[in-house]
């Protein structure tokens, strides 16, 4: 079912989902930690009953109780300058424009690598 499907339907049970966060910005487990209470506190404060917890340094997973807000939580993540990429269900959404993850995630290896051997040729 796709998102447009799902936003005709009433979502009434519990949804999670993850975030990516923006590539090439280098975070400790602790940064990631801190972006998911300020998700929360501020989802909170919206009305919006969002539960965010650090997965790794680059994913950020979170629950809602109550699926009917999900499409809220998707527009309000995506205006934060963190996120990069948010997965629910089957489906991936980011900003119009961007490239996948995947992508970035590659060419930012690629342009390490060429970095790396132009340091080690110059040794």
């Amino acid at each position: 079912m796709g998102l447009h499907e799902m936003q005709g339907e009433k979502i009434t049970g519990p949804v999670f989902g993850f975030v990516k966060l923006r590539p090439g910005t280098p975070r400790t487990q602790e940064m990631v930690s801190e972006i998911a209470m300020k998700w929360t506190k501020v989802a909170r404060t919206g009305a919006t009953e969002a539960r965010f917890n650090g997965v790794d340094i680059s994913t950020v997973m979170f629950t809602m109780p109550k699926g009917q807000d999900v499409f809220e939580l998707k527009e309000f993540l995506l205006s934060q300058p963190e996120a990069y990429e948010i997965k629910i269900g089957d489906q991936l959404f980011r900003r119009p424009g961007d490239p996948t993850f995947d992508e970035v995630f590659l060419k930012l290896q690629a342009e390490k690598t060429a970095e790396d051997s132009d340091a080690n040729d110059e040794l």
